[in-house]
């Protein structure tokens, strides 16, 4: 008779947690951004600044993975590869400059070829690279970054 209102105990405190989200699989929210090169869904804590806003330049867009952009913060880098998407997968597998070639990954906006430090993809007519600087691309949450790149129009 003791074990019972353990058992209730233990169940109200559990209901919350699941209302909350503490199981279930919700998948984590994203914001919108979009710069100079790249719209994408920004997982919590990253921030997009254009390359005019961070350069003077819009080259390059970068995807930042702090509040606030400061010298030394994980970021990555997106720009188009001129050279196409062949030129740029050769260039990830030669592991030079960046790292380890890590192969092909199938994210929702295509095929993207992995390295330790960099990943292209062909997205529409571009091919597009993004050079990262402290960031994991085989992390999922980086992964879904450049899964939800899409090229400004």
């Amino acid at each position: 008779m003791k074990k019972f209102p353990w058992f209730l105990f233990t169940m109200a405190m559990l209901l919350p947690l699941t209302a909350c989200g503490g199981s279930g699989g919700n998948a984590p929210k994203t914001t919108p951004a979009s710069g100079d090169m790249v719209e994408v869904d920004l997982p919590s804590g990253w921030i997009l600044i254009s390359g005019t806003d961070m350069h003077g330049v819009d080259l390059a867009d970068f995807i930042c993975h702090a509040e606030k952009f400061e010298l030394g913060d994980p970021y990555l880098q997106a720009q188009e590869y001129f050279g196409g998407i062949e030129a740029a997968r050769a260039v990830l597998k030669s592991e030079d400059p960046y790292g380890t070639y890590a192969g092909t990954k199938e994210l929702a906006n295509g095929t993207w070829y992995l390295a330790e430090n960099a990943a292209a993809a062909q997205l529409g007519e571009k091919a597009l690279l993004v050079k990262g600087y402290q960031c994991d691309f085989g992390s999922e949450e980086v992964q879904s970054i450049l899964g939800s790149l899409q090229l400004v129009q």
